[in-house]
């Protein structure tokens, strides 16, 4: 899915961190600096940053947007994230707290670096009491002090084309992670992402281990995939079978053989997945066979002049009925519909 690009960050999240790192610190109560680069692994055609839905998003509105003076662009969003306390007043350390400042930071580019961040320590001051207030300020302070060093560290890491200059670069950055935060917040923030970041380098070594065949390679990525969390699991699911279509898409155009396709498969999703796919494929190749001969066979009755035009239509009937049951007819007519409005159009 994407190019040999090789754990480089978001594109927007690195052109935000440096212009972070390049601007004077602003002159307010609490410094500005910098917002953090998510440092997703994209190793070739393997990876694509997980996205999730916060759990409570609140649809901003236009007047919403002009309460907290967020810019134009963001009415119609979702703030994403939320700030939670316990019993006690203390905050809840989870992810939801970096993908807040995620969401607010992101005005930067239409506004000054201070105006960005000063409206999202406002939002945390009217969203919390003390104690929790200060200790998300101070998280604040840590995610963009994280983000300035982590520009540092993308700049000065190379930038080579195989799977060790991978693993420097996600080592490298859980180190100033766990630096840069305590043990419960570099949990919090940025476990699933090294989960998922581990699942993609571990799927690119089996790839590329050429003393595998192609079938001990899926088995591989069978017990990877078994291995990774329940939620990890799930996340990474559409972004492998988004990959997979692209895949299978481009293989097809190209004309390539059932075998590999079944290698790519194998190597992508692993050998249980490629089997039930393959089950699937020759399902899918039956019933189109089936439609075509029902196709060719309707054709005949239409075009015999010898029956009316009543009689045509109670024949064509009878050929659905003897070859479909009602679910499939159903379905063979929508295949039809399908094909007349493309014929038509």
């Amino acid at each position: 899915m994407k190019r040999l690009a090789l754990l480089l960050p978001l594109l927007f999240a690195a052109s935000l961190a440096l212009m972070l790192y390049l601007q004077p610190a602003a002159n307010t109560e609490h410094e500005a600096v910098a917002k953090p680069v998510t440092a997703q692994v994209t190793p070739p055609d393997d990876s694509a940053p997980i996205t999730r839905n916060a759990p409570t998003p609140t649809q901003t509105s236009t007047s919403q947007a002009s309460k907290l003076n967020l810019p134009r662009s963001f009415i119609g969003t979702e703030i994403d994230g939320s700030l939670r306390v316990d019993a006690a007043g203390n905050l809840i350390i989870s992810e939801d707290i970096r993908r807040l400042f995620d969401y607010f930071l992101a005005s930067i580019g239409e506004e000054s670096l201070a105006a960005s961040v000063g409206r999202l320590r406002t939002y945390i001051d009217s969203q919390l009491a003390e104690p929790a207030r200060s200790r998300a300020q101070t998280l604040l302070d840590q995610y963009l002090d994280y983000k300035r060093e982590l520009v540092l560290l993308e700049r000065d890491l190379p930038q080579l084309p195989n799977l060790d200059a991978l693993r420097q670069r996600e080592n490298a950055v859980q180190t100033l992670r766990a630096r840069l935060f305590d043990a419960e917040t570099h949990q919090a923030f940025f476990a699933n992402e090294e989960g998922y970041n581990r699942f993609t380098l571990e799927r690119l070594a089996i790839r590329q281990d050429t003393s595998l065949s192609d079938e001990a390679k899926g088995q591989a990525i069978d017990r990877l995939r078994a291995s990774l969390p329940a939620e990890l699991q799930e996340a990474v699911l559409p972004e492998l079978q988004q990959e997979l279509r692209q895949h299978t898409a481009r293989l097809q155009a190209e004309g390539a053989s059932a075998a590999q396709i079944r290698q790519m498969r194998q190597q992508l999703v692993g050998a249980e997945a490629t089997a039930r796919l393959e089950a699937l494929d020759q399902q899918r190749q039956q019933w189109q066979k089936r439609v075509d001969d029902y196709l060719a066979a309707k054709a005949r009755i239409q075009n015999n002049e010898g029956l009316s035009a009543s009689d045509r239509a109670a024949a064509i009937d009878t050929l659905a009925a003897e070859r479909f049951d009602e679910h499939e007819r159903l379905r063979l007519q929508a295949v039809e519909q399908l094909a007349k409005s493309r014929k038509e159009g």
